[in-house]
């Protein structure tokens, strides 16, 4: 593991007082955007003024624990980076669903079991990586972008009285998003860090003077106490074994976020890095199963990792986990701070869809860099294909689904993210079927040969998903290997006979492998270059030098004689 050059504060740095302070407040303002989402619930699920802020203090006392249980990693939980946690809308059908078949205490409960699934996830992730690919995490994180998109689309056109858009709703969704694109985009330095933050204080102030904020909002408001003290299992808890199969797919995809988050946190914080980790994988989503389980008895809502907020610390160059604990000491005083809360309360439906719609950005665009850190073939680009195709499509498809599927099906496929999540985890197993990791072809030993090679290794480095810098070292150096067995005769066989050559290629977690079997004798491989002498004495100089040079262009570079046939072994550490 490396520094990064842009990173000025790394992981295990400790942090001047000052700088925490601002960078815990900037990561805070673009979190609290993620607010939105709990009142948008606890509207919709008619709660009462006391019982929101309740949820909504629950929700930051267990994002706190998260963000530290993440950063600590005691006992084998967390992946000590900086990924702090944050709700998200994609879970609002599971929630939904949940009351319906148990009231407000299975409400709960399904959080718990989502919680617990993630645990169970971290562990299948590591054992299964051939099924649960980054592809399929990048497909998770981009629908859950879409959905936020799709629901802040939604509640800025049904925010008028008579369900319909009104022009002074649409003018305080454009002032709202435009104000965050503004700071966001022609901004430097901390006008851009807390751009969200601006764009929803001047959708909030612009609510006021427009009087889109009714008057009893604002007597809410004064009459709301500074500080109050949260009460856990407000709503209470009951547990309904109806609400299992939901929750386990709702673990599942939070758990795929949480893997998308978790390797974006990596790459940001490593110079040098290639793969996901997934041993650090798997105890960050055993952090965020355990702050489920803690949450669903807080009465919060399910949060995950924020692919966003990781994003934001890579760009401002502090990636230090301790940033976390201050990031937690900010969260939980809110939670205390009930007149803060209402802040986020009273916001009106069109300011919160401005800040869904920037929010959306950001998520999708992180899911599709995670899809695209890897070469695609035919089997990766149906899988994303069809996922993300089934996940944006799901409204035309729901009362298909329910007509087509029985009632414990229904569950399964209850929003376009678990939809789009299920159909890809299904396409990734099935597409595994003959798809090797090991595949032979051989290769007229004719010049003309040379683009069939480099064609036939860029197929095999999509098939399995290898990094394209170390396909495209591969591609060269077996260029060059093909170059000079050509060159100096090593293929030569009887008059008559067409020569050949095979070649054969692996692949594995951490190597690219590409071997070359030809007729001719062994490719001498020189450690050092030929001196001088050599060069002008030696008629095989020339032959030592471009082994030498190949000896330079793979990681591992081994000779043998097998049978009738040499052996040449080319080694990419991927």
């Amino acid at each position: 593991m490396r520094k990064p050059s842009h990173v000025s504060y790394w992981i295990n740095q400790t942090l001047p007082v000052q700088v925490a302070l601002a960078s815990a407040l900037q990561q805070m303002s673009f979190l609290a955007v993620y607010l939105v989402v709990s009142p948008l619930l606890a509207r919709t699920l008619k709660l009462d003024h006391d019982q929101s802020l309740q949820l909504i203090s629950a929700t930051l006392l267990a994002s706190a624990i998260g963000s530290i249980l993440q950063a600590s990693g005691v006992l084998g939980v967390g992946a000590r980076l900086f990924c702090p946690l944050q709700t998200t809308a994609s879970t609002f059908a599971t929630l939904f669903l949940a009351k319906s078949l148990g009231g407000f205490g299975a409400m709960f409960a399904a959080v718990a079991v989502a919680g617990l699934a993630q645990m169970l996830f971290a562990v299948l992730f590591q054992q299964f990586r051939s099924v649960f690919t980054v592809q399929v995490a990048g497909i998770a994180v981009m629908l859950m972008g879409l959905g936020l998109g799709f629901n802040g689309v939604k509640l800025v056109l049904e925010s008028g009285e008579t369900g319909q858009l009104s022009q002074r709703d649409g003018l305080l969704c454009f002032l709202t998003l435009g104000t965050m694109i503004f700071f966001n985009v022609w901004f430097n330095g901390y006008p851009r860090l807390i751009s969200a933050f601006l764009g929803l204080a001047a959708g909030f102030l612009a609510s006021g003077w427009s009087h889109a904020i009714p008057e009893s909002d604002w007597l809410l408001l004064s009459e709301t106490p500074l500080f109050y003290w949260p009460h856990p299992m407000n709503l209470g808890w009951r547990f309904d074994d109806r609400i299992i199969s939901p929750g386990i797919v709702t673990g599942l995809f939070l758990a795929l976020n949480g893997f998308g988050s978790l390797v974006a946190a990596q790459r940001f914080s490593d110079a040098d890095w290639k793969r996901p980790d997934m041993a650090g994988v798997r105890r960050g989503l055993l952090a965020e199963g355990l702050t489920n389980v803690i949450n669903s008895l807080l009465n919060g809502l399910p949060v995950t990792s924020s692919g966003g907020a990781v994003g934001l610390a890579a760009a401002t160059g502090c990636v230090s986990r301790y940033l976390s604990y201050w990031l937690a000491g900010i969260m939980v005083l809110i939670a205390f701070m009930p007149r803060v809360i209402v802040f986020w309360e009273i916001l009106p439906p069109a300011v919160m869809g401005g800040a869904l719609l920037f929010l959306a950005s950001f998520t999708t665009l992180a899911g599709m860099q995670v899809i695209t850190s890897r070469l695609l073939d035919n089997r990766k680009i149906l899988t994303v294909g069809i996922a993300l195709v089934l996940g944006i499509s799901y409204e035309p498809l729901r009362h298909l689904i329910q007509a087509a599927f029985p009632q414990t099906g229904h569950y399964l496929v209850f929003s376009g993210v678990g939809l789009g999540v299920l159909a890809a985890v299904i396409s990734s197993a099935l597409f595994r079927i003959r798809d090797h990791t090991r595949d032979r072809c051989r290769f007229a030993a004719v010049p003309a040969s040379l683009e069939q090679v480099m064609a036939f290794l860029q197929i095999q480095g999509k098939r399995w998903g290898a990094r394209s810098e170390v396909v495209h070292r591969a591609e060269y150096a077996t260029g060059q290997a093909f170059e000079i067995l050509l060159e100096h005769g090593l293929t030569a066989v009887s008059p008559g006979e067409m020569a050949t050559v095979e070649l054969e290629t692996l692949f594995n977690e951490h190597t690219f492998t590409v071997v070359l079997y030809y007729p001719g004798p062994l490719l001498s491989l020189a450690t050092h270059p030929p001196s001088h002498e050599q060069m002008l004495d030696s008629d095989d100089a020339v032959l030592l030098m471009a082994g030498y040079l190949l000896n330079r262009l793979a990681d591992q570079v081994r000779v043998r004689r097998q049978g009738e046939r040499s052996e040449l072994r080319l080694v990419f550490n991927d």
